[in-house]
């Protein structure tokens, strides 16, 4: 179950170097990140398909990724969806007979079980309501689950047991998704609403004394430690200034250094 959610994680890394990089990232760096986790070679050649499908660049080396690509399509989700509905209509071959041929190591069945599986990842991530996670990247966490998943069948003995285990794998990778996205937007709140807070009180003292204050007495009036005033100024970019440092990381000249204290 570890090696599950480690396998995702490190899915999710690759995707996001390799579109940092431009959409390209060599087999051998895919190899070398999922290095420590016990996958054979089907399974990375599992993840190379998937990284192409997903519109990425997976040349074997360096040099072969210096190359020019040729130009590739707009990868629009409309496109996507589109494609997606051609291949479900051009695969009429039974799942369980697929399921049964994955269990035998047959690698084209794993391909064509993928190619069914994606209309229904795109149709369950339209089910999920809410702004959390965007419906792209609620579609590219399924595709991470069912591919996390395939990598598991072997545990299983029957197609019934197999698919129960695919549906599970994806809906399991959209929920943590949205949770996440949850748990990042309270978060997001909570520093919202903490600099905030700061933000009107220098506003109220600065009234008071008619004057930019500094982090020091910013701190005795509402009685917060200085390293605590700093976290939330770094949260706040430039939105707060005080006297001395614009960050507020130390007082000027001009600063009173008497012992002032809120009333």
């Amino acid at each position: 179950m570890e090696n599950r959610f480690i396998f995702r994680e490190v899915l999710s890394e690759i995707k996001t170097a390799a579109d940092q990089a431009g959409g390209v990232i060599t087999k051998e760096e895919v190899r070398k990140r999922l290095s420590h986790l016990p996958l054979e070679e089907s399974h990375l050649q599992m993840v190379f398909s998937y990284l192409t499908d997903q519109g990425i660049r997976v040349p074997d080396d360096d040099a072969e990724a210096a190359e020019l690509p040729e130009e590739q399509p707009d990868r629009s989700l409309a496109l996507y969806l589109e494609e997606l509905e051609q291949l479900a209509a051009s695969s009429g071959e039974d799942e369980t007979k697929l399921l049964a041929r994955i269990l035998e190591g047959d690698a084209e069945a794993r391909d064509r079980l993928i190619e069914r599986y994606l209309p229904l990842i795109c149709e369950m991530a339209g089910e999920y309501e809410g702004d959390e996670v965007a419906a792209e990247d609620l579609i590219q966490e399924g595709n991470l689950g069912l591919l996390t998943a395939l990598a598991e069948l072997s545990q299983f003995e029957n197609p019934a047991a197999c698919h129960a285990h695919l549906l599970n794998g994806i809906n399991q990778a959209m929920q943590d998704a949205i949770e996440e996205g949850q748990e990042q937007k309270k978060r997001n709140n909570g520093i919202a609403d903490r600099v905030n807070h700061l933000n009107e009180a220098v506003g109220n003292l600065e009234r008071d004394l008619e004057r930019k204050v500094s982090i020091e007495e910013l701190s005795a009036y509402l009685d917060m430690p200085l390293e605590e005033i700093r976290d939330v100024l770094r949260m706040s970019g430039d939105q707060i200034e005080l006297a001395g440092d614009r960050k507020g990381f130390g007082a000027g000249e001009g600063d009173p250094s008497g012992d002032w204290r809120k009333d």
